[in-house]
C-alpha cells in the first residue's frame, strides 16, 4: 500500500520476487527497514498489515521472518498502546462520560485473558485492539504479555506461509505439499 501510494512500485511488476528484491536492496539495513515499515504501518492503521506480515517470511525466510515480524508487531503494538493511553484516554473519557466504566473495570481486572483471547482468535482487527488496549484501564504488563503470547501463532503461520510464497513459479506449485501445509496451518 505505502509503496503503491508513493508510486515507488508499479503494481504490474509487484511480484513476490520483486518485493523481496526491493527490501533486500537495503542491504544490511533490510531488517531495520522492514521493522520500521511494520511499526509505521501498525501505528498509522494502514490496510496491508497482513501483506506486510507475509513479507517477513518471503524476504527473510520462515524462522528469521517470524523473529523480525514479532519484533515489528510488538514495537508497533506497544507504540499504539502508549499513544492511545497517553494522548487519547482523557478525550475518550470526556466523550463517553463513563458509559463504558463497567467494561473498563473488567478489562482492568481480566485484561490478560481478554487480550490473549482476542489476539489468538482475531474477532477484533489487530490495529483496533492495539488502540483500544491503551484506551482501557488494562495494566501495561498484562497487555504486553498477552499480546506477545497471542501473536506467536499468527506470526509463525504468516512467516511460514510468506516463506513458501517465494517458491511459487506457476499455478501447479500451489498444490505442492509444502505450500498446502502452509495454507493448512
Amino acid at each position: 500500500w505505502w509503496l503503491v501510494k508513493c508510486q515507488c512500485v508499479n503494481l504490474k511488476s509487484l511480484t513476490p520476487a520483486a518485493l523481496r528484491d526491493f527490501i533486500q536492496s537495503f542491504g544490511k539495513l533490510a531488517v531495520l527497514a522492514y521493522i520500521i515499515a511494520y511499526v509505521l504501518n501498525t501505528v498509522s492503521i494502514m490496510p496491508p498489515i497482513a501483506a506486510l506480515s507475509l513479507t517477513a517470511g518471503l524476504v527473510f525466510g520462515a524462522v528469521w521472518g517470524a523473529l523480525y515480524l514479532m519484533m515489528g508487531a510488538m514495537i508497533g503494538t506497544i507504540a499504539t498502546f502508549l499513544i492511545s493511553r497517553y494522548f487519547g484516554r482523557a478525550l475518550i473519557e470526556k466523550m463517553l462520560k463513563g458509559k463504558f466504566k463497567d467494561l473498563d473495570v473488567k478489562l482492568a481486572n481480566n485484561g490478560f485473558m481478554t487480550i490473549l483471547f482476542f489476539r489468538v482468535i482475531p474477532l477484533v482487527p489487530y490495529e483496533v485492539l492495539n488502540y483500544a488496549g491503551g484506551l482501557s484501564r488494562i495494566k501495561f504488563k498484562d497487555y504486553f504479555f498477552a499480546t506477545f503470547l497471542g501473536l506467536i501463532p499468527g506470526v509463525i503461520v504468516s512467516a511460514f506461509f510468506g516463506g513458501s510464497l517465494g517458491e511459487i513459479k506457476n499455478i501447479r506449485d500451489i498444490f505442492a505439499p509444502k505450500f498446502l501445509i502452509a495454507i493448512g496451518l
